[in-house]
């Protein structure tokens, strides 16, 4: 019995080990569970938070992508660009005949009007005659012309009957005693060569040629001058008073002929004829009325140039050049014009100062008198900063906002700092580089889009 007891108690001690040893890996394996069950719950977890990221990513992504059809409207795209804005201003003016090439028809003498051949608006052509003036002073004028060509005859005729009357007898007459004498003094000299005659006689003979020389000296120089010398100053007085004469009608526009044509046109007829070529802009007088001189009767502008006379406010005065260029805005066209005088002076009333700018007229569609809007630009200095068009600025939850447009067609939100805006453009200190593209006019309704897309995803 003892030695079966002493048998028994070794076999319960291996038992107990045994069973030991399997807690030990059954600890083990539930260790091992719980630790794969650990990470892997782990690892589904930061799959689940990178999965949800980057749903939240292209979430926002998208809720700042802005598809257009063409249905839905045109936009309108401008690649930003840096540098100073096209800074302008803009004026009120009128359209005026240009003075330089305006002239009035103006009788200068006394009369009635007999005719009148143009009316308003009419185009004439340099010498094309325009009125016609009965004037007793012109016919007045014609009758001193007409005694004074009579008076410039008689002196041509005296002149020619002095130079060629009687008084030519005395010259003759010493011609022939100086050709005698001078005979007598060549045969004297060669009897005193020969000896036949004494030398007195030679002596006499030169103091007879001289004497005879002398008198032929004085009939010439001193009997006919004298008479020559006076047909000659009467004859160029008439001249000189015919020449006045004529000149005074000339200057008066009266008609002028030769004086045996005096016959074929009515001496106290005044035409008025136009010096330029232009359009009737002024008609004063009527058939029949009665003009004094000096009175403006017609006017007559050449209007291929006309003048628009702008007020510019004072504080706008530095901006404006002369020779610089202006857009005039009249009647529905846009022309471009010179400016080509600054009034010195300063309206004290308006604050403006009188600009005058230069423009072309083809065909004459332009009227005198038409109101205008004129454009001048700005000295501006050059810089760095990005201006895009006002209407490309929206703002969105607060927030300024521009639309990029990227290469597939769609328009992405972007987030910018802009400026103040000066003629239609806004400067943009922060988001925008040079050279993108961006919705201008129109990007209202890529905005619009972007809310209701926004709003139809939150529901």
């Amino acid at each position: 019995m003892a030695a079966q007891d002493d048998i028994e108690v070794p076999r319960r001690t291996s038992d107990t080990v045994n069973q030991k040893r399997g807690w030990l890996i059954a600890t083990f394996a539930v260790s091992v569970v719980v630790t794969l069950c650990v990470a892997l719950w782990t690892n589904i977890g930061h799959k689940t938070d990178q999965e949800e990221k980057t749903i939240t990513t292209k979430t926002t992504e998208n809720a700042n992508v802005v598809e257009m059809n063409k249905e839905e409207g045109a936009i309108q795209i401008v690649t930003t660009s840096a540098g100073a804005p096209f800074s302008k201003f803009s004026a009120t003016g009128t359209v005026e005949a240009n003075q330089q090439q305006m002239q009035q028809i103006t009788a200068l003498a006394t009369g009635r009007v007999e005719s009148v051949n143009v009316a308003l608006g009419d185009s004439v052509r340099p010498g094309m005659l325009l009125i016609t003036i009965d004037s007793p002073e012109v016919a007045e004028m014609h009758g001193k012309l007409h005694e004074a060509e009579t008076r410039l005859r008689l002196a041509k005729e005296t002149l020619n009957r002095v130079k060629q009357s009687a008084s030519r007898v005395l010259i003759l007459k010493a011609k022939a005693s100086l050709d005698e004498a001078n005979y007598t003094l060549s045969r004297t000299k060669q009897l005193v060569t020969e000896g036949l005659v004494a030398r007195k006689d030679l002596v006499s003979a030169e103091s007879d040629q001289v004497r005879a020389l002398a008198e032929y000296n004085y009939q010439k120089d001193i009997t006919l001058n004298k008479e020559v010398s006076e047909a000659t100053a009467a004859l160029s007085t008439a001249q000189t008073e015919v020449e006045h004469l004529r000149d005074a009608l000339k200057a008066i526009d009266a008609q002028i002929s030769r004086a045996q044509e005096s016959k074929k046109h009515d001496i106290s007829t005044l035409e008025l004829r136009s010096p330029i070529a232009g359009t009737v802009i002024e008609r004063a007088v009527n058939p029949g009325a009665g003009v004094e001189a000096g009175k403006p009767l017609l006017t007559v502008a050449n209007t291929s140039t006309l003048w628009v006379i702008a007020n510019v406010p004072e504080r706008e005065m530095a901006n404006v050049q002369i020779n610089s260029k202006a857009k005039v805005l009249l009647e529905g066209k846009t022309i471009f014009g010179t400016v080509s005088f600054i009034d010195p002076r300063l309206n004290e009333d308006t604050r403006t100062s009188r600009v005058r700018i230069i423009i072309e007229n083809p065909g004459n569609r332009i009227q005198t008198g038409s109101f205008a809007q004129i454009e001048f630009s700005r000295s501006v200095k050059t810089t760095s900063t990005i201006y895009v068009p006002e209407a490309a600025i929206q703002t969105v939850d607060g927030k300024q906002v521009v639309f990029i447009k990227g290469e597939d067609g769609k328009f992405t939100r972007r987030e910018v700092t802009a400026g103040l805006e000066a003629d239609g453009l806004i400067p943009v200190e922060r988001g925008l580089k040079e050279g993108e593209k961006i919705a201008a006019n129109g990007s209202f309704v890529l905005k619009s889009k972007l809310l209701r897309d926004q709003l139809g995803g939150d529901e």
